[in-house]
């Protein structure tokens, strides 16, 4: 929040007293022409040191100038002249934020929250000062403070709403943003917040209808479509979802996340020759879209076209290292299922190098085994899963798989009781395994 001290400081001081800045300065404040203001002021500091509008008006000037560290002095100066102005510690705690001194920031506001108690004007920017630094845990005590001295600020609900959702607490956040879009019901911003609100909420419906608002309201709002796809399909609407998305890029065609979008519904309605049309569009508005070259790799997989999807897959894990271990995983099951289990655990091993907390890594790895006929050859990877998680269902279940094929009836057994705590359809299945 910028704080608007400008005028308040002109009815702030002429409050306390009947001193008047000179007509020169109140124009050239008036018309922001910040340097001469802070030219006059120190002008009239010369001749009257303890003159307090001067004195301010220069904190402000140089403020506005972006001289923060000058501004904080100056700031300083102004407390020694009158403790009791408002605004001095408005824009000292402005400056320094602008210098990155998070905490002095914040320290300014809650001494200028104790010195005015009676004004919400502290409370509300120590909330916002917190929020924008992060510390939304801290914000929501002042903005709700803020908040209920002046319902009527929707900067202030807006806040709140908006730390509330940051911490998880969307019914809360929810039902601030429907607060908001009563008070503004031609908000296409807050009617987006209110249906972001309540798709986190899991109230799928209610936020297809705030997305479907918000569309009306801005047509171009790319988030409102975007957000109403995934609603629809949490609801099993896929083929809506597809519909809406499609009317996202016929708006919007040069928007990548749009035909991104497209694509992965058209993977889900296990359509691989229109999503594959839509991520190469994606890519080509995009070229360093690791997540579309992702997807574009599942594509080319589902149509059998194996060469394609490797460079695709590839392309995203140099792209994006975050995506790297799942690419290469996706092409070592690709290997698994073309019968080259020597080259499927070369990747294997590649992707848990990359991320080697992933149980689902090591399970790839071990179901490669499994279907390859070579777990003799995963005896080791065996004890190392079960030594790294010793509770997971999948782990122990992959593992005892391999022990029956092997031969080891005796731990494949121990496993299976192990399983019937955790998971009785797995126990099911070695002991199913095991009678033949």
């Amino acid at each position: 929040m910028k704080i608007a001290v400008l005028a308040l400081c002109f009815v702030a001081l002429c409050a306390l007293t009947a001193a008047q800045p000179s007509p020169h300065m109140q124009q050239a404040a008036a018309k922001g022409d910040w340097k001469t203001v802070e030219r006059l002021a120190q002008q009239t500091l010369l001749k009257h040191p303890t003159d307090r509008m001067s004195a301010l008006l220069l904190a402000l000037s140089l403020s506005r100038q972006s001289k923060h560290s000058e501004a904080i002095a100056a700031c300083r100066k102004v407390y020694t002249i009158d403790p009791n102005i408002l605004q001095v510690y408005l824009i000292e705690s402005e400056a320094q934020s602008a210098l990155k001194q998070s905490d002095d920031a914040i320290a300014t506001l809650q001494r200028a929250q104790k010195q005015f108690p009676d004004s919400v004007q502290p409370t509300w920017a120590l909330g916002m000062a917190y929020a924008r630094n992060g510390r939304c845990d801290a914000a929501i005590g002042p903005l709700e403070e803020a908040m209920y001295r002046r319902p009527q600020v929707a900067g202030i609900t807006e806040q709140l709403a908006r730390c509330y959702f940051a911490l998880s607490r969307f019914e809360e956040s929810a039902e601030l943003f429907a607060r908001l879009v009563d008070l503004q019901p031609s908000s296409a911003p807050y009617r987006l917040r209110y249906a972001e609100a309540l798709m986190a909420s899991r109230k799928f419906e209610e936020a297809v209808y705030e997305y479907e608002a918000a569309r009306k309201l801005d047509p171009s709002l790319a988030d409102a479509y975007l957000g109403q796809a995934a609603a629809l399909q949490e609801m099993g609407r896929t083929r809506n979802a597809l519909q809406v998305s499609r009317e996202l890029v016929s708006r919007l065609a040069d928007n990548a996340m749009a035909w991104y979008n497209v694509g992965l519904l058209h993977i889900a309605l296990d359509e691989p020759d229109s999503a594959t049309r839509a991520l190469k569009k994606a890519v080509a508005l995009k070229p360093n879209y690791a997540e579309a070259y992702f997807n574009l790799g599942v594509a080319y997989d589902m149509r059998g076209f194996t060469e394609d999807a490797v460079m695709s897959f590839k392309r995203s894990a140099s792209m994006n290292a975050g995506l790297a271990p799942d690419a290469y995983n996706s092409i070592a099951i690709m290997h698994r299922k073309a019968g080259k289990v020597e080259e499927a655990v070369a990747m294997h091993r590649q992707a848990i190098t990359l991320r080697d907390t992933a149980a689902v890594l090591y399970v790839s790895l071990m179901n490669t085994y499994y279907e390859g006929q070579q777990c003799t050859k995963a005896t080791e990877l065996g004890s190392k899963m079960l030594e790294k998680f010793p509770q997971q269902a999948e782990v122990i279940y992959s593992v005892a798989r391999c022990l029956v094929r092997t031969g080891d009836r005796e731990k494949a057994r121990s496993l299976a009781q192990q399983l019937q705590q955790l998971q009785p359809e797995y126990a099911e299945q070695v002991e199913l395994l095991m009678k033949y």
